[in-house]
């Protein structure tokens, strides 16, 4: 019986004396800086009062807020020396830097160019990329937001497995200086205080499995007793069919 799967082992965000409130009660999140890397895909988008002094630029908008995009007004990607490149502006270094820091960058090129006055310039990511593996739908999942927390990725993959393990899920992050790795608990409800409960892009989701699978035993009592008594009928037939000779 102790080997049943109980609700606490399966709820997740249940309550937890760990969890840290502010001065108003309210959850304390820590959503950590995201740091520029290859291969990202950046939205950068322009207003003008006057689109039309844009130029070649135009060439790589759509209409209303400008958006420059090289591929499907999906945005621009980070090449491999970690630069963007933009026409009649030219190339921009931006690995490593934060969107804060990319965009005040861009906005310095672009204003050697182009006017400041009604010209407003905004840079992000163009969505988070992350994968998921294990006991769940295994997928690359794409999301057009900046800001997503697990809990949602988890969602995404509509899936509900009772075998997976949240109290060890673990999450590999990559960041410009390499990869690093943690394993978090779900069914706390402090995890919304960690910088992991954010996902980022490129994260690699890892849902391990509980030991009760291993053991190949059953998910509640009855189905405990099932296997047990199913095991027990086979020793006592196996005892009966030799005892006859």
């Amino acid at each position: 019986m102790t080997s049943c799967i109980s609700l606490k082992d399966v709820q997740l965000i249940q309550p937890d004396s760990n969890l840290k409130l502010d001065s108003k009660g309210m959850i304390e999140y820590n959503i950590p800086e995201y740091y520029i890397q290859k291969n990202d895909m950046l939205l950068i988008n322009v207003s003008s009062v006057n689109p039309s002094t844009l130029g070649i630029l135009s060439d790589f908008t759509t209409s209303g807020n400008r958006t420059f995009s090289q591929n499907q007004n999906q945005g621009v990607m980070v090449r491999e020396d970690g630069k963007i490149e933009l026409p009649r502006i030219g190339k921009i270094e931006v690995e490593g830097l934060t969107i804060k820091q990319a965009r005040e960058k861009i906005e310095g090129e672009f204003y050697k160019i182009y006017t400041p006055e009604g010209t407003y310039i905004d840079v992000n990511l163009a969505g988070i990329e992350y994968t998921i593996v294990g006991e769940t739908n295994n997928g690359v999942f794409r999301a057009n937001k900046k800001d997503m927390t697990i809990i949602e990725a988890f969602a995404r993959t509509g899936n509900n497995n009772i075998y997976a393990d949240l109290k060890n899920v673990r999450i590999i992050r990559t960041t410009p200086d390499g990869s690093k790795q943690v394993n978090v608990d779900l069914t706390k409800e402090s995890i919304m205080n960690s910088e992991y409960y954010w996902i980022q892009n490129n994260d690699i989701i890892v849902v391990n499995p509980r030991k009760e699978k291993v053991w190949g035993v059953g998910l509640n009592p009855l189905s405990v007793v099932t296997t047990v008594m199913g095991v027990l009928g086979t020793i006592l037939g196996v005892y009966l069919f030799f005892d006859r000779f």
